[in-house]
């Protein structure tokens, strides 16, 4: 193989593309509403991220909060997913508010700082936690706050606290833990 290794296992843990029609369905704002879940972080004007956005679930209702002064970045490693989000964002005539942006495995290319940052079930298929936090923490403004949250089905207690203490020791501090159905959550201040 002429010098070169691959490792074709190497994002087996990343939800496939083809998963999104599942993530993204009639049934989920039973369990996650987007409004009631951003609504108590997400403000006028902010500059927010939905990193791992997938297919957009929560980032036209992240645009409509941050208004027509703000700005939010949509942050997956699959372009399919990200051409998901836009045709979501598209849909619900948020896309002027939005940005698109294929990240590496290795980095958020966040370049703009942010009032606002969320995760949501996803940190589990991150296999550098500590990279991932950090490049999240050097990106929040003073005072930003950052959401993680992950789902119980994944993620032990035993495990969510792990990925706290790690977030923890790149400088987040604990804000709060909301209640999200089928989910344990962080808010994180900077």
């Amino acid at each position: 193989m002429s010098g070169r290794s691959f490792n074709i296992f190497k994002d087996i843990h990343v939800c496939p593309w083809w998963f999104s029609f599942f993530l993204d369905n009639l049934l989920r704002p039973r369990f996650h509403d987007p409004e009631k879940i951003l609504s108590p972080y997400v403000k006028e004007g902010y500059v927010a991220a939905d990193i791992g956005c997938g297919p957009g679930y929560f980032s036209p209702t992240m645009a409509r909060l941050v208004g027509e002064s703000g700005r939010v970045v949509c942050i997956d490693l699959q372009r399919k997913m990200l051409d998901r989000a836009r045709w979501n964002a598209e849909r619900a005539g948020m896309a002027n508010r939005m940005e698109f942006r294929q990240c590496s495995s290795d980095s958020l290319m966040l370049s703009e700082k942010l009032d606002f940052a969320l995760t949501f079930w996803m940190v589990h298929e991150v296999p550098d936690s500590e990279s991932f936090f950090r490049q999240i923490y050097d990106a929040l403004k003073p005072g930003g706050r950052y959401l993680l949250v992950e789902p119980k089905m994944h993620v032990t207690r035993a495990k969510f606290e792990r990925q706290c203490a790690i977030a923890g020791a790149v400088g987040f501090v604990p804000a709060g833990d909301p209640m999200v159905s089928l989910s344990r959550g962080m808010v994180f201040g900077k």
